[in-house]
């Protein structure tokens, strides 16, 4: 094995920048806590020495709750049941909405009954990560204790049954509960859906809420006796407001450029989601801006709005279309260092002891197949998978910089998915400190190995059959999806 690159890292500095961005709070797009946190990472990339520090404004819609509140009426009086409103769903007014009870039932195929007026309850399903099933679409793998083909845990960001939220609306309920059955841990406290592959993130006509797994049983049988009364109530504000792009940048010896990217908002403090992928960012920012022997341009892209329809990435692309994308040679994302979780006998989450397993996206051809195999190995990144950028997990890596694939730019994406991500269980203790170095030495590497590689050869076509047989499983399993209405919703 060579000299890892990982021993030029700091793991107690990666971890201040942690703690850092997560003492602002939850860094959601437009709110103060983000603004700040966008400044520090300003300040940052400055004191490293980059070129050109910059912010690229985007319009949006900032709303803020102001209260938020579920009750029940049994026949004794309204009491509160612990709950978390849905990002971006409506607003009820200061005295909240009143409605009965209604189950919209997962097992069957045509709702009946009368919704007018109700407030919909239903189970929200999530699909298994079977990594051994995975594995039969890698294209290699570094998992020296050979545990990772054991992962198969629920994938919690695709929800199943979201469907009947707009279903709902549009049979005249006035309001949404989702059960959220299958969370490990059995947290109720998650921030989604939260715009990643919809449309409009604003399109949420309904007051909504998520409550845990224990609460469903008693949920369910009181929403099937039709006599059940509840009251939602979700005030707050909203506005016009900006959130910023990131941007600096590293001259290199050739316009040709390398982008290494991650979003920089959260849902909660979330030191896994994502101030770990900004730590690992900006060591590498200070790491390449200290060394200045780069061959290509090297761009650092801290994006806005992961949680607002992955708005940062997209826009970023829309507006450089012409003057970036055509000169972009590699992009590489890196998204939560974390560690594995999974429940104890008492439902509770504790930590396995490994490494959450991940998936690294890489091109279609062996050079780059190689390149990161290697990269990863030397630098002791173990539990990883590598996968088509395409495939059974959709059009493009189901990471911030997947835009990047659609766009015809060749990736490298890192990307690990714990059951806790989207939860505001999210916390310092699910940090792998000791991991932040080593992802920073492979991306490193990879950035150093691609530079013996022209544009041309990084982005090649070699496995065209592979590809082809991607697209097609891809077909099948959205035919699947689409025909028992079960659609995963991102």
């Amino acid at each position: 094995m060579e000299n890892p690159t990982s021993g030029s890292f700091d793991q107690h500095l990666m971890m201040q920048w942690i703690n850092d961005m997560c003492s602002f709070g939850p860094r959601r797009a437009g709110s103060p806590a983000g603004h700040q946190n966008e400044d520090y990472l300003i300040k940052q990339l400055q004191n490293f020495g980059l070129d050109n520090v910059h912010k690229e404004p985007i319009p949006i819609v900032y709303r803020e709750t102001k209260t938020a509140c579920l009750e029940i009426n049994e026949g004794t009086g309204f009491n509160e049941l612990p709950a978390q409103w849905i990002p971006f769903s409506a607003y009820t007014p200061d005295k909240g909405i009143e409605g009965d009870l209604v189950y919209a039932d997962p097992s069957k195929f045509f709702q009946g009954g009368n919704w007018k007026g109700k407030i919909v309850v239903t189970d929200i399903s999530f699909p298994m990560l079977d990594v051994n099933m995975i594995a039969k679409f890698s294209l290699g793998e570094y998992d020296p204790q050979g545990n990772l083909h054991d992962v198969k845990h629920p994938a919690t960001w695709v929800r199943i049954n979201w469907h009947f939220y707009k279903e709902a609306f549009n049979k005249g309920a006035i309001g949404f509960i989702g059960i959220l059955k299958d969370q490990p841990g059995g947290s109720y406290r998650m921030y989604a859906p939260y715009g990643f592959r919809e449309k409009d993130i604003l399109d949420k006509p309904l007051p909504g809420f998520w409550v845990s797994r224990t609460e469903g049983p008693r949920l369910r049988e009181l929403a099937k006796s039709g006599k059940t009364r509840v009251r939602l109530t979700h005030t707050g504000d909203q506005k016009p407001e900006v959130t910023n792009n990131i941007v600096g940048e590293i001259p290199g010896q050739s316009d040709e450029i390398i982008i290494l990217h991650c979003h920089h908002d959260s849902p909660f403090k979330s030191p896994v989601e994502d101030a770990s992928g900004c730590s690992v960012v900006l060591a590498l920012a200070k790491h390449f801006a200290a060394a200045k022997n780069n061959k290509r341009k090297i761009i650092i892209l801290l994006t806005a709005g992961h949680f607002y329809g992955s708005i940062g990435t997209r826009t970023y692309i829309k507006q450089h279309l012409n003057d970036i994308v055509p000169k972009v040679a590699l992009e590489i994302t890196i998204e939560h260092v974390a560690k594995e979780a999974i429940e104890n006998t008492r439902g509770e989450l504790i930590a396995s002891g490994q490494p959450e397993g991940t998936g690294v996206f890489v091109p279609f051809n062996k050079q780059m197949v190689n390149a990161v195999l290697e990269s990863v190995t030397n630098n002791s990144v173990d539990r990883v998978f590598l996968l088509p950028p395409e495939g059974p997990l959709g059009d493009y890596p189901p990471s911030d910089g997947g835009d990047w694939y659609e766009a015809g730019v060749p990736l490298v994406n890192f990307i690990s998915n714990p059951v806790y991500l989207l939860n505001q269980e999210d916390d310092f203790e699910w940090v792998l400190e000791e991991r932040l170095p080593k992802v920073a030495g492979a991306i490193a590497d990879i950035v150093h190995k691609s530079e013996s590689m022209s544009k041309e050869s990084i982005g090649f076509i070699e496995f065209k059959g592979f590809k082809l047989k991607m697209k097609l499983i891809k077909k099948i399993i959205k035919m699947k999806t689409t025909k028992l209405g079960t659609r995963p919703v991102y």
